[in-house]
């Protein structure tokens, strides 16, 4: 298997966390590609140019939930994602922390959009209540999870890690204490260290 990414992703994070924590780094090669490089063997796997994109015995499998899910139930047989399956709850709760990593790469973006003077401070503002109320709504939702590691734990760790990297300056630790206090259990898991940003 191919597993295309780049490091800045949050997305490809969760699937590089999630391949370290299934033990199957022998398994998948690694191929950095950035999205706006439109490098032609990668646009040929995936037309819309998004990364992570797995190549799996010639076929591409997209996106990172797909993938994870995909990797999951054919290594460990659905450890990761059982819980999350069997509860709607949960799976409500994994959207939210997915749409948390949307609204915080819309933000790189518009950010990016400045420097070209093309900024929308309206979706920028949007982008940022989304985050602050999502944060508010995960911090909620941590004593409905498993006490073992899910899908669900890997996700808010590399949406928070995504967070620091990106919008330093959203100071989500000051208010947000029992989330950090799960941030901080969890963040040094080896399967984590495997999926740094830079």
């Amino acid at each position: 298997m191919k597993l295309y990414y780049t490091k800045a992703s949050p997305f490809a994070a969760c699937v590089r966390a999630t391949i370290a924590e299934l033990n199957a780094e022998n398994l998948v090669e690694l191929y950095e590609s950035h999205p706006f490089n439109n490098d032609e063997e990668f646009l040929i796997v995936n037309p819309l140019g998004k990364v992570p994109c797995l190549l799996a015995d010639g076929e591409p499998i997209l996106d990172s939930e797909v993938i994870c899910d995909y990797l999951d139930a054919n290594i460990s047989g659905g450890q990761l994602f059982e819980a999350t399956y069997a509860d709607w709850r949960l799976k409500t709760f994994y959207s939210i922390i997915n749409g948390l990593m949307d609204s915080c790469v819309a933000l790189q973006m518009e950010s990016l959009r400045d420097k070209d003077g093309l900024k929308s401070e309206f979706w920028y503002q949007r982008n940022l209540s989304a985050i602050d109320r999502a944060l508010i709504e995960i911090e909620k939702r941590l004593t409905t999870l498993p006490e073992t590691i899910t899908i669900i734990h890997i996700t808010i760790i590399c949406a928070l890690g995504y967070l620091d990297f990106r919008h330093p300056t959203i100071d989500w630790r000051s208010e947000r204490k029992e989330l950090l206090a799960f941030f901080d259990r969890w963040k040094t898991r080896e399967c984590f260290l495997s999926a740094v940003y830079s």
